[in-house]
């Protein structure tokens, strides 16, 4: 596998983070390597830095393959499962009774960075069982990730 200069990873790191906001530190470097390594080899350019050059020249193909080696799919139902439990133990009740004191019964949330959509269902089921049988709440959950996998 080729090997990714310290200059190089900087390059990665700073287009990454000016694209799409993730910060690559220097611990990532075996990560973007061993990842990217991947792409090198699929198109069978020989460096770091010539697929650098392929990237950045208007290559926007390339460029989401490259934000989507570089991202981290993790995802599962009730991952981290003591959010849902402070979701339904004190953030809901404290937030339906502060808009029930203001007639207000929309509620929106937004699940971002959550790849292939178990969090935004696990909110989903989390908020249906905390309103059940209170059907005139107004509730929509918007789920989004960086990554077009």
């Amino acid at each position: 596998m080729a090997n990714l200069s310290d200059e190089e990873f900087k390059l990665f790191s700073d287009l990454v983070y000016n694209a799409i906001g993730i910060n690559l530190g220097s611990a990532k470097k075996e990560l973007v390597r061993t990842r990217l390594g991947k792409r090198l080899r699929a198109l069978k350019i020989p460096s770091f830095k010539e697929y650098y050059k392929y990237v950045t020249n208007e290559n926007k193909d390339e460029l989401t393959n490259l934000f989507d080696a570089i991202s981290t799919n993790l995802t599962s139902f009730f991952r981290e499962d003591r959010h849902f439990h402070f979701l339904s133990d004190k953030l809901l009740p404290n937030l339906a009774a502060e808009k029930k004191k203001k007639g207000d019964k929309t509620i929106r949330i937004w699940s971002s960075a959550c790849s292939t959509g178990e969090e935004p269902y696990s909110l989903a089921i989390t908020v249906a069982e905390y309103f059940k049988g209170q059907s005139d709440w107004d509730v929509k959950i918007l789920a989004t990730d960086i990554s077009t996998k």
